[in-house]
């Protein structure tokens, strides 16, 4: 029996270790096949490691004064797989799913809950695994989502897959929308395009794991350093202030003359930084003006007027004439040579008889003015051929070179060559015979303000990575002088004389100078007009320009606005006036004193407040202040005008009291009030001129006040 029973267990050993055996026989085996055949192959075979392609995050466009023009934002796609077995169990999507559209419709608006759950029971009925049931939404309102009935469950219980995305956004919507571009499934345009090197970064390959469920997980590069690599920033040249400033006026005229589109460039004089570029055209779809092509650099039209200063230019430095002689004028006609019957004309009140001086001529905008001149200087073939020559040393047969793309190159004939003709000096004179872009026109005017020396504009400012500047970008001289010293200064004089006595002086300035021309030039399509092109090119201030611009109106369906001096100059002075606001610089005329002053009764007003600015500001404008000892130890004043005095009157600081802030602003009476605890609540804008709690009442606890101000 023993040796039964022995037996027996010898066998179950024996069976159990030749088990063992034959499992350590297959693990080594397979151990063996892995490191033979190799890793490489057995990934590829793997369907839970892949091999992905990534770009680098873009990198962003920032404005000079340090504002996101375009960033590149991570959206969310929200997947459903509908095939987790939980959802299922203890019936988790039917009693869940109602509630849960009821959270999708409050959360996103855009479906009834009724919508919601008629959807997500659809695509649970046909067990679908990747169901697309939202795209590109922000982070918090994915982080809203995961808190939601069943989602809240996880990943693997509820099915959710959320996949991230970068999307690209453009915080300011349409402002300097075409100039800036965009990016779209590899289309690029504007700024997006042109800076793409800097912007995109570079691809790299990562290694990822998929884990159950579908999501991939990153395990490492390919190679070593093949890691994606963001893209860098690139600030550029606009400035989003005056862009907005540019775009406001624009739209405002355009609305009025029913124009087809407007272009409005605002350029830095001493190095051609392009400071604001506004394109506007009719969308008849939405009835709206909408950045759609940018005209600035990619249309051209004849300029009219606004040539007559590359003209000007062109007779002074071949005659050296001064600007006060007088030339003998035909009136209203003037007859152009050869088989062309049409004759260059001049409307009332431009209509010059006899000897007339050429200032008045300019200021005026008399075509035939002009067109007499340029003829005196130039009366023979050959001297045509160096009348356009002169035109081309001023750049004006060239592109301007900035550097985004899309710029159209300009039409300048040679004289002599096959479309010249008799009368083709005559009207290229006036402006005629030729078509530039705006900024082509911009770029002449501001070369004049800069002293003769034409500067190439542009929107690349620097590159930025990580924080740090890697690149900045060096003014270009296209041409160092344009003209002689003495032509250049008769020239700004004369461009002075249109905005203070001439075609543009609805929009002179009582601070200080503008300098510029205005232009209308008929629009024609074959033999037949069809509409005008008016606008206005100069700089400011003219005896020490900061800024030059142009703008141009194409095509005002509205009669009252054809011309330059009615639509475009208009659209320019609303610029530099917003710009002389914000910035002080400009105000060349700061000798301010009330003995020049017309009303010498009429002292400014000025809203109480913080002493040390008042002082400062009173000094500025020699405004004589009384009462200065009694409120010397004050840090807040209000003011009360007697005579041709200001006096100051100090507003004490205690802390048990409420202060007097009636006249004040409303920046000092927050800070005032604030700073005695009390919760202020300020109604209108401008001058306090009430409030709710009376002056020097003793100030509890939790004190509430009301301040009403002048303007509601």
């Amino acid at each position: 029996m023993v040796d039964k029973v022995k037996n027996g267990i010898v066998k179950k050993a024996g069976f159990m270790y030749g088990a063992v055996l034959i499992l350590m026989v297959i693990v080594l085996v397979r151990v063996f096949q892995l490191k033979m055949v190799g890793e490489k192959e057995w990934e590829d075979k793997s369907a839970s490691i892949k091999t992905e392609e990534e770009e680098g995050v873009r990198g962003d466009i920032i404005s000079s004064d340090g504002r996101l023009l375009a960033t590149s934002v991570p959206s969310y796609d929200l997947i459903w797989d509908f095939r987790v077995n939980s959802l299922r169990r203890n019936n988790l999507f039917e009693n869940n799913v109602d509630t849960l559209s009821l959270c999708m419709s409050r959360l996103f608006g855009d479906s009834s809950a009724q919508a919601y759950a008629k959807m997500f029971r659809k695509a649970f009925e046909q067990k679908k695994s990747y169901f697309v049931f939202k795209s590109k939404i922000s982070f918090n309102q994915m982080q809203e989502v995961r808190k939601f009935p069943i989602f809240q469950l996880g990943r693997y219980k509820s099915g959710l897959i959320i996949q991230e995305q970068r999307t690209r956004k453009y915080p300011h919507n349409e402002l300097a929308r075409r100039c800036i571009g965009y990016v779209n499934d590899g289309v690029q345009v504007g700024m997006e395009q042109a800076f793409n090197a800097d912007l995109a970064g570079t691809k790299g390959k990562i290694r990822k794991y998929k884990v159950a469920g579908g999501d991939l997980y990153p395990l490492g590069t390919v190679d070593n350093d093949n890691m994606p690599q963001d893209g860098n920033d690139v600030i550029v040249t606009l400035d989003v202030g005056i862009q907005d400033v540019a775009e406001r006026s624009l739209m405002k005229y355009l609305d009025t003359s029913r124009a087809q589109w407007g272009v409005a460039i605002v350029m830095e004089v001493a190095t051609g930084k392009i400071r604001a570029m506004a394109n506007l055209q009719y969308d008849p779809k939405s009835g709206k003006y909408i950045e759609s092509f940018n005209h600035a650099i990619g249309s051209k039209v004849p300029p009219g007027s606004t040539f007559k200063l590359p003209t000007m230019i062109a007779v002074l430095e071949k005659t050296g004439m001064d600007i006060d002689e007088k030339i003998d004028m035909p009136g209203k006609y003037y007859k152009l040579p050869g088989k062309e019957t049409k004759a260059i004309e001049d409307e009332k009140p431009h209509i010059f008889t006899g000897p007339t001086p050429i200032r008045t001529l300019f200021e005026l905008s008399s075509n035939v003015g002009l067109a007499t001149l340029a003829r005196m200087a130039y009366p023979t073939s050959e001297d045509e051929k160096e009348f356009t020559a002169r035109l081309g040393k001023m750049n004006l047969g060239s592109t301007t070179g900035i550097d985004i793309d899309g710029e159209i190159a300009p039409i300048l004939r040679d004289a002599g060559s096959k479309y010249w003709w008799g009368g083709a000096l005559e009207k290229m004179a006036i402006g005629y015979e030729t078509e530039f872009s705006p900024l082509q026109i911009l770029t002449l005017y501001n070369a004049v303000a800069n002293g003769g020396k034409m500067m190439r504009p542009y929107l690349k400012e620097a590159v930025r990575k990580h924080g740090v500047i890697t690149e900045v970008t060096e003014p270009v001289t296209l041409h160092w002088s344009i003209c002689d010293e003495a032509t250049l200064k008769k020239v700004v004089e004369l461009l002075v004389g249109v905005v203070d006595n001439g075609t543009a002086n609805r929009i002179k300035n009582k601070y200080f100078k503008i300098a510029g021309k205005t232009g209308t030039a008929q629009i024609f399509e074959g033999d037949r007009c069809v509409g005008h092109s008016a606008s206005f090119a100069g700089f400011f201030p003219a005896d020490k320009p900061k800024y030059s611009g142009i703008v141009v109106v194409y095509k005002p369906q509205n009669g009252q606005f054809m011309y330059g001096s009615a639509v475009a100059a208009p659209v320019f002075g609303e610029i530099v006036d917003a710009l002389c606001a914000n910035d002080r610089d400009l105000h060349t005329k700061k000798d301010f004193d009330l003995a020049s002053n017309p009303d010498k009764n009429q002292l400014p007003d000025a809203k109480g407040g913080d002493k040390a600015v008042l002082d400062r500001l009173f000094s500025d404008f020699n405004v004589q202040v009384g009462n200065v000892e009694q409120s010397q130890q004050y840090h807040f004043v209000s003011t009360e005008k007697e005579g041709d005095v200001v006096n100051l009157q100090p507003v004490p600081q205690q802390k048990v009291t409420v202060p007097n802030v009636v006249g004040m602003g409303l920046r000092d009476a927050m800070y005032l009030l604030r700073k005695l605890k009390l919760k202020v609540t300020a109604v209108g804008r401008g001058t306090v001129k009430k409030q709710s709690l009376p002056p020097y009442t003793k100030i509890k606890s939790g004190d509430k006040i009301t301040i009403e101000l002048a303007i509601n």
